[in-house]
This record gives C-alpha cells, sequence and structure tokens, in this order.
C-alpha cells in the first residue's frame, strides 16, 4: 500500500501564532518532496539552523536559513521571470510559503505580505513558491509583530 502524500505543513511561532499551509505539488513538485521528506523525522526547529530573520529589504517575509533539505532542489514554480531577454522579478502579494535553492543558503521563507525577493538591495533573486497559507489574515499579524518585537523562531513539522 503506498504512503499517502502529505497536503498541509504546519508553522507554529515562539512569540505566539500558529499557521498551516498547503503544499503545492502540481506548481512545485520537487520542491514539496524535498520539504516534505525534511520532516519525516520530525519537526525542523528553526533554531537549530540559525536565527529567524525578518526581511530587511524584500518586504513582508521572515526567514532561516540552512534549512536541512537536500541540496539538488530545482527551480520551478520561481518568482524569476524572463521578459526580452531580461530577468525580471515577479512581486509576490503574500500568503505563501518559499524556497531559496542555492544550496549554501537554503531559506526557508514565510512570506506573509508583499515581498520582491532580493538576496541584498541590489540583486535579485529567484525563490520556488511551494504552498498557501491557509489562515494569511494570522500570518499578517505574526509577521507584523516579528518586525517590531523580532521574530523568535519557528517549528515546522507535517500536518496529519
Amino acid at each position: 500500500m503506498a504512503e499517502k502524500r502529505a497536503e498541509k505543513l504546519e508553522l507554529t511561532f515562539s512569540k505566539g501564532g500558529r499557521l498551516t499551509a498547503t503544499l503545492w505539488w502540481d506548481k512545485a513538485p520537487k520542491t514539496c518532496e524535498a520539504i516534505v521528506e525534511s520532516l519525516r523525522n520530525g519537526p525542523v526547529n528553526s533554531s537549530d539552523y540559525g536565527q529567524l530573520l525578518h526581511a530587511q529589504y524584500a518586504g513582508s517575509e521572515v526567514y532561516f536559513e540552512n534549512y536541512p533539505a537536500r541540496d539538488d532542489v530545482p527551480f520551478e514554480n520561481t518568482t524569476m521571470r524572463i521578459d526580452e531577454n531580461l530577468f525580471n522579478t515577479n512581486k509576490i502579494d503574500g500568503g505563501v510559503l518559499a524556497y531559496y535553492v542555492n544550496p549554501k543558503v537554503k531559506s526557508f521563507c514565510i512570506v506573509y505580505g508583499e515581498l520582491v525577493p532580493r538576496r541584498t538591495v541590489d540583486v535579485e533573486i529567484a525563490l520556488n513558491i511551494f504552498a498557501g497559507i491557509d489562515n494569511w489574515e494570522d500570518a499578517k499579524e505574526i509577521g507584523s509583530r516579528a518586525r517590531i518585537d523580532g521574530p523568535g523562531a519557528v517549528t515546522i513539522k507535517l500536518l496529519d
């Protein structure tokens, strides 16, 4: 009998708040697979891999680097698009989870509001959008609080 495919994640914040997110297997199957695989043996806590940070230049996002997924996740359903041979970054309205696939960084991103993905002020990056946040209004509240009071930590787990 085949194992049931995970459909949802739960994110619990140390400073209060809980979010659920629905994985977008149809849009980012390899990213979803890598995220789920990393959670099969139990939850991932951001404090085990570094600090949960609030984006400084990009916008309304909290994230942490060194997410423990494998290094071979390809770009898929990215925020980057090509127009007339130039790369342009799509603005994200929010309410999504994203993953930065650079094997030296591997960021898990919780986008709670408008975001223009970038690594520094002048360098744009592509993020894989792999899940939709189910309770976006709660995400906005958690994110806004994180901007003012600091983000604390987040624990991510598979939701049965």
